[in-house]
């Protein structure tokens, strides 16, 4: 019988102490905690700053296995609190997030004749419609997606293409945030599995570009980036069982800018993590550890 999980510690170790005076630099501290019920639904998420105290709690609530509610906590205190409510099918149908003052807003979710999500609109607390999400589809297939900020703007808008027999086969996403429009296109190969994505500035201009190459397991194996600053190569490893247990960075000349060795245990769960991060003009060096710790119910 396959046991149930109970709760996942995740653990900090540094290996490079750059300022021994700095507390952030302390090795072996608990980041976070993740509690279950015996359902295996997520139940309770902490965070914890550098002291091991609890820095933001989530406490969700279930009711006839959905979640009904779910409480922030910052700094010991609730800070924000979300209800939701379900329709016969077991959709989200209603969101109220509640703050300390005030009314909630409330979030309305929409759906078509075959169940599909088509909106998802916010009404703050005053009857004032605010973010909109839209969906729309053809023949069953998801062909635009649209996002609206809470002063009525087009922030993002995605255009989704399909080859005759039905798999994607490419993606544009056009995006005017800070009022300038740029634009990532993303194409498929013939089995619908992303082989190249290019990203253009508000000019129009190719900035970066990205190969994806894929192995013989059917996992990413292989990607090449170009951008102004040069290129870099990124390969991966996995175990039999498909994990990836390595994915390692780096540059034109062969440099490695970062390097992550994973472990899993027999259920491929992540037990523990090896980062390398070389010094570049853009982030400093960083080599740490990370460690997870697995509880289940007896």
């Amino acid at each position: 019988m396959e046991k149930k999980l109970k709760q996942i510690d995740l653990y900090r170790n540094n290996l490079i102490i750059t300022d021994p005076d700095d507390p952030e630099m302390l090795g072996d501290v608990q980041v976070s905690r993740v509690i279950m019920n015996e359902d295996g639904q997520e139940i309770e998420r902490i965070t914890y700053d550098i002291e091991g105290e609890a820095e933001e709690r989530v406490l969700i609530v279930y009711k006839d296995g959905k979640p009904v509610e779910e409480i922030l906590e910052m700094a010991g205190e609730i800070a924000e609190r979300t209800t939701r409510s379900f329709d016969e099918q077991g959709r989200m149908s209603v969101e109220y997030r509640h703050y300390l003052e005030g009314e909630p807003d409330e979030i309305r979710y929409t759906y078509n004749e075959e169940g599909k999500l088509v909106q998802r609109l916010l009404t703050d607390s005053d009857g004032e419609e605010g973010e909109k999400q839209v969906w729309i589809y053809e023949q069953d297939k998801l062909v635009r997606e649209e996002s609206w900020n809470e002063y009525g703007d087009l922030e993002i808008s995605k255009t989704f293409t399909y080859s005759e027999d039905g798999t994607p086969e490419e993606t544009v996403e056009l995006s005017f945030l800070g009022g300038e429009e740029t634009r990532l296109v993303t194409l498929y190969d013939d089995e619908g599995v992303i082989s190249t994505e290019k990203r253009y500035d508000a000019r129009g201009r190719l900035v970066s570009r990205q190969i994806i190459t894929q192995g013989e397991n059917g996992h990413t194996a292989r990607i090449e980036e170009e951008t102004v600053a040069g290129k870099t190569i990124t390969t991966l490893e996995y175990d039999d069982a498909g994990n990836n247990t390595v994915h390692e960075e780096t540059a034109e000349d062969g440099t490695r800018l970062t390097r992550i060795e994973r472990q899993f245990n027999a259920d491929g769960r992540l037990t523990g993590s090896e980062v390398w991060m070389e010094n570049t003009l853009r982030r400093p060096g960083q080599h740490y550890q990370l460690r997870y710790e697995y509880t289940y119910f007896e």
